[in-house]
């Protein structure tokens, strides 16, 4: 296993609590805290994840992202389905009758897609939340070794492989006009750019030493795209496609300046480190939380105030105490952690060491 790297954790860390913002703005979400935070938050992970690359054959790319994105993926699946029969007994904090039945849940964890149905015949698939992003991130790795792989000895491979990439990306654009693709797909296919841009960034080595001018450049390209566009890369929804790639490249590149500055101080490896290491099983729970919560709803019907924005404030840390909890206790639960966190507590390794115990 590859020693991780700090200010890698710190930079999924603050776009993991940027998720949570983001999904908890209410009627800001499309206000300029909303557009800076779509513009960069999900393009981030993709970004790092290109930057955290390495060649691996078919099988052995398919084997980890099955451990690694598939297993938690419909784990969390299995505990949406036990929520959903624990709000059917009218638990007053819990929303009922989401999906409308227990097949209509089903259909949404097997299809998979983020945002609202959108497809080119009469029929209609729930949103599964935000755990779109393991589905799109899986299809997304897959594709990317697949082109590595198949150019890696091409003579021009500096060309072909950008050009199937930004091909793919088109595509899944196109079609995301009017149909939302099984697995997340649309999103999967425009996010090659983005892990193609982490790899270039990994192999020019520029994320070393990342200059001040670099960053007022991606600041500039940052605000210039969260400005002008709203950039929803779920369901790929943006006027400008290639201002929103700029925007996210550039805001990414603050983002993991400012990750590096931070990551000096040893208090954040247990705080921003902790979560951005874990931060699977905070999506997973954020997830079961944002969907079946009736808490926030609560708060913002509420009257101890008038003031949406302090409301607003409220919900947001409320929304961390479940993720929060999940990173404390997650780690703790046998098999439960093998689950969501296969790579570093891998069911085959306690099979070994049982083995290992009964030779002695």
């Amino acid at each position: 296993m590859r020693k991780r790297v700090m200010w890698i954790d710190v930079a999924r860390g603050i776009a993991m609590l940027s998720v949570i913002v983001g999904h908890s703005l209410f009627y800001y979400v499309s206000s300029d805290v909303g557009r800076y935070i779509y513009a960069v938050h999900m393009p981030i992970f993709f970004i790092l994840s290109g930057y955290l690359y390495r060649e691996k054959t078919y099988a052995q790319e398919l084997k980890g992202s099955v451990k690694n994105l598939l297993l938690p993926y419909y784990a969390t699946g299995l505990v949406m389905i036990a929520v959903f029969f624990v709000a059917q007994l009218n638990t007053p904090w819990l929303i009922q009758n989401y999906p409308a039945s227990y097949n209509d849940l089903v259909s949404s964890i097997f299809y998979g897609i983020g945002a609202d149905s959108r497809l080119p015949f009469p029929a209609h698939v729930d949103s599964i939340g935000a755990i779109w992003f393991l589905l799109a991130m899986m299809v997304a790795l897959q594709l990317f070794n697949l082109i590595i792989i198949a150019t890696q000895h091409m003579q021009a491979k500096r060309l072909v492989r950008p050009a199937i990439i930004v091909s793919m990306a088109v595509l899944g654009k196109l079609i995301a006009g009017f149909w939302l693709l099984p697995l997340s797909m649309n999103a999967a296919l425009f996010s090659l750019v983005f892990l193609y841009v982490g790899y270039l960034l990994q192999e020019q080595r520029s994320l070393e030493n990342i200059s001040w001018r670099l960053v007022l450049g991606g600041l500039f390209t940052w605000i210039l795209s969260a400005s002008n566009q709203m950039f929803v890369l779920v369901s790929v929804d943006v006027p400008d496609a290639l201002l929103a790639i700029t925007g996210a490249v550039g805001g990414s590149i603050v983002i993991i300046k400012l990750s590096q500055l931070i990551a000096k101080f040893q208090v954040v490896d247990k705080t921003l480190g902790l979560i951005g290491r874990l931060s699977i099983v905070v999506l997973c729970f954020h997830d079961v939380d944002l969907t079946y919560s009736q808490i926030p709803e609560i708060i913002m019907s509420s009257d101890f105030t008038q003031n949406l924005i302090i409301k607003i404030v409220v919900v947001n840390l409320y929304r961390m105490i479940i993720p929060i909890m999940a990173v404390l206790l997650i780690p703790r639960i046998p098999i439960v952690r093998s689950l969501y966190l296969n790579r570093q507590y891998p069911f085959l390794k306690r099979r070994q060491d049982s083995l290992v115990k009964k030779t002695r």
